[in-house]
């Protein structure tokens, strides 16, 4: 297919305004992930340690309850490391199929989905601290069950430690005892034979 000279001359327009917007494009995505970066270490020094996740994208599906196809901004681990990331999930809860692209990093995510994603990092923040506020509830709720069972525990052991040192005490009272015993019946025999010597030795 040849172009003619109009197409050609409007090609390099096309391009020519490209160019000159390209830049402008990359600085603007750059100062954008800068933000995001920004938040990303405010959030890592609360060290919350909380996955959660908001959807900006539901992308059209059949009519279905269990059937799902979103573009998701959330806080996770990604490598090992805690940050704000994006992912597109996809899946059925009926026939358990169950699909996922990413996860990235905001900043390494496609800049389609970043620009899509930065209008609910409110919504993020506001789902993490519910988050935050749940969590806690219940680590408070379980740190009372495992008080109350250790509490109850003591005191079922204590009764015992106390019948154990009771146990101790009476048997070294007895060897004592014993003890006891046996020196004075080992004086007395010993004061039998110093008499009895001395009665021979007196005859």
């Amino acid at each position: 297919m040849s172009l003619t000279d109009s197409k050609i001359a409007k090609i390099q327009a096309h391009f020519q305004t490209l160019s000159s917007v390209a830049p402008t494009l990359n600085s603007a995505s750059d100062e954008l992930n800068r933000c995001v970066a920004s938040l990303d270490e405010s959030l890592k020094k609360l060290n919350a340690g909380l996955t959660v996740w908001v959807s900006f994208r539901s992308r059209g599906v059949k009519e279905d309850e269990y059937e799902y196809d979103e573009d998701q901004i959330g806080y996770t681990k990604v490598a090992g490391k805690w940050g704000i990331a994006i992912r597109h999930v996809w899946g059925n809860y009926a026939t358990e199929q169950f699909g996922e692209e990413g996860t990235w990093f905001f900043n390494d995510a496609p800049r389609e989905l970043r620009l899509l994603a930065v209008d609910q990092l409110p919504e993020l923040i506001e789902a993490l601290g519910e988050e935050a506020s749940k969590i806690t509830k219940k680590v408070q709720e379980k740190t009372k069950q495992v008080r109350e069972l250790a509490t109850a525990i003591k005191q079922i052991t204590k009764p015992l430690q106390q019948n154990s040192f009771n146990e101790r005490a009476i048997a070294a009272a007895k060897n004592h005892l014993k003890l006891d015993a046996e020196t004075s019946a080992t004086t007395l025999k010993t004061i039998g034979d110093m008499l009895a010597k001395a009665k021979e030795g007196s005859k």
